[in-house]
């Protein structure tokens, strides 16, 4: 199964990098942040052909994990919902790595993008992905 956090390790995990999102940084509200395995546990899926349209099915988690080893508090870092989604099962590299694509894909896919750059709305910087994390880490370190 998973691994169930009571209240007060939940709360401390919270504030492992002083109440932010271990990725990004942003400040977490006591309520509605993910507890993110940062090595992926690999929940198991299966299709469920009747909860969809005719012709279409939908995924729904099983419960099971094919990593449970990964299900434990020392593998948890505080995230925010949309760093932990976008995260989904990267390593800390892949997901530095897929970061680091996002304004070229911007940039291919996105008028929007490109039309705010070219009038000077967006500017794209070359800098490495840093992650709060890190940073705090570092600081507390030093």
């Amino acid at each position: 199964m998973s691994l169930k956090l009571s209240k007060k390790q939940r709360e401390e995990l919270r504030m492992k990098f002083g109440g932010r999102c271990a990725y990004c940084g942003c400040q977490l509200p006591e309520k509605g942040w993910h507890a993110d395995h940062v090595k992926a546990v690999y929940r198991e899926l299966e299709i469920d052909r009747e909860a969809g349209k005719q012709g279409q099915f939908k995924l729904k988690q099983t419960g099971e994990v094919f990593k449970p080893e990964h299900d434990c508090l020392e593998n948890l870092f505080p995230a925010c919902a949309p760093c932990n989604l976008f995260k989904s099962t990267f390593s800390i590299n892949g997901f530095r790595a897929e970061i680091g694509r996002q304004t070229e894909r911007a940039r291919d896919y996105s008028v929007n993008f490109r039309t705010a750059e070219r009038f000077g709305l967006v500017q794209v910087v070359s800098k490495p992905v840093v992650f709060w994390f890190e940073q705090y880490q570092a600081e507390v370190t030093a």
